[in-house]
């Protein structure tokens, strides 16, 4: 049996080319979709981390500010630390940027991402000094609407309209003309409208009991050129009533009868609507203004009661007869009994200034039955300065309607001042209201060790 030897026939390899090339396709497709996932996981990932890093940023918000003013802002000085400016905050956010990318304790993970930050910096923000501190005013008026009450609105509407402010005060040169005239006829009176006269008080005479220290710095916001972010137009839309405003003002700021411990000026009210230097300053204004609205109103109820004006000529025509020998002129008679109605209603008024200032009341218009001071009794009215009591409205009213007849450029302005002294005499000394954020619009770069760079915006704000 003849054998024929094997028959090699030749292998072609179609089905391990078509496999390869398909391996390789999915292969291909495999590593598309792994480094996509890589892709989109490192924007994620970049996301995340600038989340987290500037909510850590905002939640750096002044605590004092908080407690004092219950108002939400980053001090960007951080408690006197570092210079109050937005080169701090993002400092601040590139730190917590490079902690959130820091993977040393995550192995794995770090390999995954393996991000670095490259670059950060602000691209809008907002500063409670913005526009004269609207900023400000926009969070005080939401804290009162939101969280607060209404104390003084009420009082202060309820006399709003009984008020006004920048009148002429001719009260003395009138009196003083008076005393002139009766002088011109060259008879010695014992008249008490010339002894009251010369017992008008003295400004510093008005003011004892309540220390008068405070002074305002010559770096105080209102005086200093502030800088200004650039992100207002996003915080338009807050609330700016002007009503709720003054109802912070009037719960966060002391006066002169009511005061905080941590108060630089005492007469923080009496500020914000005279903007003296001193203590003593605004309340010698706050004192002449009250006298000269008292001084009106109360010459208004003698000279209108008809009594009383009989009564003071008796008086006059009494004083006037007490000293002469022949029957008085009658004109004489007159400019002594008008001597007597402003002394009465000088002594009416320095009693009640003295009774505001002694945490007592006193009405805005009174009538003729509420004079308090007896005809006898005016040349003693010293011994009635600083009694309590009455009825009405409070000296603190009284400043917090002046306060709203303020313009409100000048109210914001001179808040700022005193919350920054408060807030540098007792707490932070390089504190500045410019330097308080509450919107922040932040840009970062993270670069990825695998060749990936990522930039990414986000804003964040106190709502």
């Amino acid at each position: 049996m003849t054998h024929r030897p094997y028959e090699h026939k030749p292998l072609k390899g179609e089905i391990t080319v078509f496999l390869s090339l398909l391996s390789a396709l999915f292969l291909g497709l495999v590593c598309g979709l792994s480094e996509s996932v890589r892709v989109q996981m490192l924007r994620m990932n970049t996301e995340a981390v600038m989340d987290a890093s500037l909510r850590s940023c905002f939640g750096e918000y002044d605590r004092m500010l908080y407690k004092r003013y219950d108002l939400l802002y980053i001090d960007s000085s951080y408690r006197g630390r570092e210079e109050a400016d937005i080169d701090s905050v993002i400092n601040h956010l590139g730190r917590y940027m490079e902690e959130n990318t820091d993977y040393s304790d995550t192995p794995a993970t770090g390999e995954w991402y393996a991000q670095t930050l490259s670059d950060a910096d602000h691209v809008a923000c907002v500063i409670a000094s913005d526009e004269g501190g609207r900023p400000l005013k926009r969070q005080a008026v939401e804290y009162i609407e939101k969280y607060g009450k209404t104390i003084y609105t009420g009082a202060l509407n309820s006399g709003k309209g009984s008020v006004k402010r920048g009148e002429k005060n001719d009260f003395y040169a009138e009196w003083d003309d008076i005393l002139a005239g009766i002088e011109s006829y060259g008879i010695p009176l014992t008249n008490p409208g010339k002894i009251v006269r010369g017992m008008v008080l003295s400004d510093e005479e008005f003011l004892k009991g309540t220390p008068l220290k405070g002074t305002a710095g010559s770096d105080r916001p209102s005086a200093r050129g502030l800088k200004q972010g650039a992100g207002t137009a996003k915080l338009k839309r807050k609330n700016e009533n002007d009503e709720l405003f003054i109802e912070y003002i009037m719960q966060k700021c002391g006066c002169y009868t009511e005061y905080f411990t941590d108060q630089q000026l005492t007469a923080e009210l009496e500020y914000i609507v005279y903007g003296g230097m001193s203590d003593k300053d605004n309340m010698i204004s706050g004192v002449n203004e009250l006298m000269a609205l008292r001084l009106k109103d109360n010459l208004r109820c003698i000279k209108g009661d008809g009594g009383k004006m009989a009564a003071a000529y008796e008086k006059a025509y009494e004083v006037v007869m007490y000293n002469c020998l022949m029957v008085p002129p009658e004109s004489l008679v007159r400019l002594v009994r008008d001597s007597i109605v402003y002394a009465w209603a000088y002594g009416e008024s320095a009693m009640d200034v003295t009774r505001l200032l002694n945490k007592g009341r006193c009405k805005i218009k009174k009538g003729s039955s509420d004079i308090d001071l007896a005809l006898e009794d005016i040349v003693n009215f010293r011994s009635r300065l600083f009694e309590g009591g009455g009825s009405g409205h409070t000296y603190k009213e009284l400043m917090g309607m002046f306060v709203a007849m303020t313009g409100d450029d000048v109210r914001r302005l001179r808040l700022m001042d005193i919350i920054e002294g408060n807030l540098r005499g007792f707490y932070n000394s390089g504190f500045r209201i410019d330097g308080c954020f509450e919107y922040l619009r932040a840009s970062v770069a993270l670069t990825s060790g695998f060749g990936y760079e990522h930039t990414i915006e986000r804003e964040y704000l106190y709502e």
